[in-house]
């Protein structure tokens, strides 16, 4: 090997390496020292600026790493933020914020510090049934016609009622989610540790399976209390009410021991019993369900007999004493119950006793002059009645005042001319019956008939009568 002035090598073309080649492939080349330093610094820019890309780069995953901790909250929806798991704001040593976030955007720590759950808060609907099996036409036409047999525990599913009947029933329960801590706290279950998020752990949630054994227990003891006809009868709301009540109560239970669920309901819409245009929502065994519709058809007759009535009474109370008939009629109940008070009260108490029954009947005599109706009728007829009885006594009265210094002067002749008068009188009215009795004889028998009997079919009905205006009597001149 030789190399030139200054000890580089030699690039003539005649120089020969022999077989000294580079894996046979000729001879090996050697740069310049310009060449060299410029690939150094092609070598070094190319990098400078793959090195400025990945700082872009990183900086882009950073920024997109905090941006994922951006949620949202939809209207029917709050939010939840659980940090290692752990609610935050929830535990009394972490009262920073509140735990339950409203709608909206909200930000948190992403995975895996921090991890944002929503829960919806809108209403829920979990369907309860104690029917018996039903075919598939049964389930699309409807149940036509009975069926005589045994029930089977094994495949039919039914109700034992307080009177020892049985009823099937298909019940809907309505509720929705009051306490979100609560409920991700004791109804949604934590998942395995060691389970992936696609894993079944994490879509295990025993919320239906849990409302439905509450409701259920709730059902079979609001019907072990209640009557067959009174829950599925006209007392029907009366049994879903007492249901959501049960319900409500169990759900007091939880809380009460320290595991509140978080879940709520309304007592007058929370159960319903939906009855479908093929099967009823609460009905009798087929095996009973000719007697039962003969008793409920009993029922809803008697029930527009009482309502038809109720109707006619208050058609008479009002014809009797006009729109106010229920202030009236209560006033005259509570001055009877006092009277009935004061005669069995003892001396002591029959003075302020006294004094209060003459308030009431003040208070009576008032209701009675607004009232209209017949009432009004009577007391106008009374107050004329009244009246013309004054005017008699009152003319009585004055006559008996003029003629007494006449009998204080002659009684005797007095009474002769008021006999000959009165007598006078009775002898030319023609509505008295006169009958002329002979000087002679020891005996004299005088036979009248009686009146001609009225004929049953000529009496009238009590509703047929009418009142007969008032007959002043006149006096006999």
């Amino acid at each position: 090997m030789s190399s030139g002035p200054g000890g580089h090598h030699d690039p003539s073309p005649g120089h020969d390496h022999g077989v000294g080649t580079a894996g046979g492939y000729g001879p090996l080349k050697v740069l310049p020292d310009g060449d060299l330093d410029l690939a150094n610094q092609s070598l070094a820019d190319a990098l400078r600026k793959s090195f400025s890309i990945l700082k872009l780069l990183m900086f882009v995953l950073v920024v997109v790493y905090f941006l994922s901790g951006f949620s949202t909250v939809q209207p029917n929806e709050v939010g939840v933020k659980l940090r290692y798991g752990r609610i935050v704001g929830a535990s009394k040593d972490d009262m920073s914020q509140d735990p339950v976030l409203p709608p909206g955007w909200h930000w948190s720590w992403p995975y895996p510090f921090e991890r944002f759950e929503t829960v919806a808060v809108n209403e829920r609907e979990l369907p309860v049934e104690f029917m018996f099996q039903l075919s598939d036409d049964e389930k699309t036409g409807g149940i036509k016609g009975y069926k005589y047999g045994t029930l089977s525990p094994e495949r039919d599913d039914y109700l034992i009622t307080g009177d020892v009947n049985i009823l099937h029933a298909s019940l809907t329960i309505k509720y929705k989610v009051a306490d979100a801590v609560a409920y991700l706290t004791n109804i949604k279950p934590a998942p395995d540790p060691t389970a992936d998020v696609r894993s079944y752990p994490y879509r295990l949630y025993p919320e239906y399976t849990l409302l439905t054994s509450l409701v259920r227990d709730a059902v079979i003891e609001t019907a072990a209390q209640r009557g067959a006809l009174d829950i599925r009868g006209t007392k029907q709301n009366e049994f879903l009410e007492a249901v959501a009540l049960r319900l409500l109560g169990k759900f007091r239970e939880f809380e009460q021991a320290g595991l509140p669920l978080g879940l709520t309901l309304d007592p007058a819409t929370g159960v319903l019993a939906p009855k479908t245009s093929t099967v009823e929502a609460i009905l009798p065994p087929r095996q009973t369900q000719e007697v039962f519709d003969q008793v409920l058809s009993a029922q809803s007759q008697m029930a527009v007999a009482i309502k038809k009535a109720e109707a006619e009474a208050q058609s008479k109370l009002f014809q009797t004493a006009g729109p106010q008939y229920a202030a009236l009629a209560d006033q005259v109940n509570a001055e009877f119950e006092l009277m009935l008070k004061l005669s069995s009260a003892g001396a002591a108490e029959s003075g302020a006793l006294k004094s209060e029954l003459a308030s009431l009947q003040s208070k009576t005599e008032q209701l009675l002059h607004a009232s209209s109706g017949q009432v009004q009728e009577i007391i106008r007829n009374a107050e004329v009645r009244r009246d013309q009885i004054v005017k008699e006594a009152e003319g009585e009265f004055n006559q008996f005042m003029a003629l007494l210094p006449e009998y204080l002067r002659n009684p005797d002749i007095f009474m002769s001319r008021m006999y000959d008068e009165t007598f006078a009188a009775a002898m030319n009215n023609e509505k008295i019956l006169k009958t002329f009795v002979p000087r002679t004889g020891d005996r004299f028998w005088l036979q009248i008939a009686r009146p001609p009997l009225q004929k049953p079919e000529e009496k009238k009905k009590p509703g047929q009568e009418t009142a007969k205006p008032f007959e002043v009597p006149k006096l006999i001149q």
